[in-house]
This record gives C-alpha cells, structure tokens and sequence, in this order.
C-alpha cells in the first residue's frame, strides 16, 4: 500500500477529519447558509431564493501566484456555464490545509476541488511519479503534448480508483535550485547542504542524488527555515521563488538547474462528482478546460515579470553543468523501474518518444 493510502485511519485522519468538518460548516456560512436560516419554517424555505451549489477549491499558493489567480478564471466561467447556479469559493495560502491534507479532504468528500502538484499526487499514485522524473521533459511543448493526450489518459485513470479526478494539467515552469551560498555550477558544490523539497520521495532521492541533502518541508515553512539557516536552499520555480520573495532570506544564488518540470494539477473529488447531474458535470468539465488554457497563458506572461523581480531583489543568476547534474540521477530511472514495473517503464518510453529528439529513457534533456 502506497503511502496515502492508509491515510484515512489513525489520530492524524481523525485530527483532519474534525478539521474538514469545520471547514465544511465554515464554507457553508460563507455561502450564505447560517445556523439560523436552517432553522427557518418551511414557509420561510419556500419564499427564500434558490442558493448556487457552492464548489471549495484549496491550493497551498498565495492569491497573487498566477496559477493561484487562474483559478478564478474556473469561478468565472462555472458561474457563466451554469447561470449562476453553481460557484467556487477559493481558499489560498494553505487555507484549507497542506497539500497533502487537501488531496485528503477531497477524497473524503469534504472539499471539492484543489489545485495540487503532480509530485503531491505521485503519494498516492506512484504512476504519477513518471510526471516528476528528472530531466525528463524537453520543453512546455513536449509536455503539453504529452498530458493533453495519452500520457494524460493514462494517468487519470490510474488516479480516479484513489477517489479524485484529474480535471486538467497547469505550467508549473521548471525547477532550479536556489540556495544561500553560491554559485551552484556542479553537483560536487551542493555537498552538505540542505536543500528543501516537497513531501514527495522521488523528489527526496532526486536531490540526494544531485549532491545535496534533500530535506521534506511544507511550503508554509520554508521562508522561516531559510532565514534561521535550518536549510541551505530549496528548489522551484522563479515564479513560486518571486510570490514568496525567498530572496528576502538571503537566498539569493538561483542556479539553472532545471532538474524538474512538474505539472500542476487541477483536481476534483469524486464525491462532488459523484453528486453533480449531467449538465453540471459537463459545465466542470468546460470550466476546467477553460481554466487550463487560460492558466498557461498567464504562466508565460508572468515568468518574464517573475526573474525582473528576483534580479531587482538581488537575486544572481547562473548556468549550470547540466550533464553533470543529468548523469546523477539515471540511476533513479532504474530503481523507479524496478520498483513499479513495466506499466512505469512504459509511460517513462512514451513521454520520451513524444519529444522531438526522443531521446532514450533517463537520458535527460
């Protein structure tokens, strides 16, 4: 059994299980539902206008995070496909709880949607770690490619038995690695450090096997950490680096590693599916695809914003060996293989035969 799939038994669940009811109670105030109009006369019921079902959407990015600000996009044109009569309230910041809390109350049918990413996915679906393998996407293009088609398919499918859907795959950029001391131009100047990653073990092993120390940390404490120097750096994108101005903490080498190119993920829990009819599936449906296109847009529009930001805050630049950093880690191809079998290995040989050069598998890009 993988990871989050003994998640919903123990102190912890039941810790996230009251926390979900009252966020639930919370959403449904917000809605415009409170204890005293449940307690209205039937009378009063009848007279009272109908009320839009309410769809909770949780990520972990601040409002001001362009794929944060693209979920509004979903609020627009659910309301727009539905008339009015179905809405989303966005809960930013970790509001609603960590990623991996998120991904839970989805499943248990607390909160309907979240934005998450692909690595947060790959704890339950150990297929989805083919997304995060490093190096292992040329560009945007190859792996738009690849999710908008059969790569995709297949990883909704192997998702939905966990109890969510895959309603589309945002731009999340590549990953590089900033750090407190620099610069970064081969894996041997990464020796001793600790370098934050996602609570995600393919992630864990990738960086261990850059040459750094890879420590698992929510977002929500990574500013702290670095300021104290409990970790060295971390490793992201240079839109999430400029939301969060971690070059305020002193982090101020950002090295071009491009090491990941992790999507994000725009998911949906089957109970709320479940619940919706036909027309209002359909218009979640269209919403979603209208959010994903619109999100990559805004992704390309604001990265360019994104670096003139870092590099105003002080932020320095460089390139990196990248061969030397894409040879450490084609043992992780291997072990991955081994561990998930021929079904990991095959979707690893089909995202590399979409790209242009298609290169061998775990040769890196």
């Amino acid at each position: 059994m993988s990871p989050g799939l003994g998640g919903t038994t123990g102190p912890r669940a039941f810790r996230r299980r009251r926390r979900a009811v009252g966020l639930l109670s919370a959403g449904l105030l917000v809605a415009g539902l409170p204890a005293v109009g449940m307690l209205a006369g039937c009378e009063s019921r009848r007279q009272a206008p109908s009320r839009p079902l309410v769809i909770k959407i949780g990520t972990v990015l601040p409002e001001s995070h362009p794929t944060a600000a693209a979920l509004k996009v979903f609020r627009e044109r659910i309301e727009a496909l539905s008339g009015g009569t179905m809405t989303a309230h966005l809960f930013f910041s970790s509001a609603l709880g960590d990623a991996d809390e998120v991904i839970e109350l989805c499943r248990m049918g607390d909160v309907e949607m979240a934005q998450v990413s692909a690595a947060n996915l790959s704890v339950y679906a150990p297929l989805a770690n083919a997304l995060a393998m490093p190096f292992i996407w040329s560009g945007p293009e190859h792996q738009f490619r690849a999710l908008d088609g059969e790569v995709g398919r297949i990883i909704r499918e192997h998702i939905a038995p966990l109890g969510l859907e895959v309603l589309g795959f945002f731009d999340a950029g590549t990953r590089n690695i900033s750090t407190r001391k620099g610069p970064i131009l081969a894996p041997a100047d990464l020796a001793g450090m600790k370098i934050r990653v996602m609570n995600a073990p393919l992630m864990v092993a990738a960086i261990d096997a850059l040459g750094g120390s890879a420590v698992a940390m929510n977002q929500g404490e990574v500013f702290t950490a670095l300021q104290m120097g409990v970790i060295d750096g971390w490793e992201n994108n240079p839109m999430t680096v400029a939301t969060f101005r971690m070059y305020e903490t002193g982090c101020i080498h950002f090295a071009w590693t491009r090491h990941f190119s992790i999507p994000d993920c725009l998911v949906a829990g089957r109970p709320f599916l479940g619940r919706l009819t036909d027309a209002q599936r359909g218009w979640v449906t269209q919403a979603a695809v209208d959010t994903v296109a619109a999100q990559r847009r805004m992704w390309r529009e604001s990265e360019e914003k994104a670096l003139e930001q870092m590099r105003a805050g002080g932020m320095q630049f460089n390139e990196v060996r990248a061969e030397l950093f894409r040879q450490r880690v084609r043992g992780i191809y291997d072990e991955y293989a081994r561990r998930y079998g021929e079904e990991f290995r095959a979707l690893c040989d089909l995202i590399a035969s979409l790209r242009d050069d298609a290169p061998a598998t775990g040769e890196g890009s």
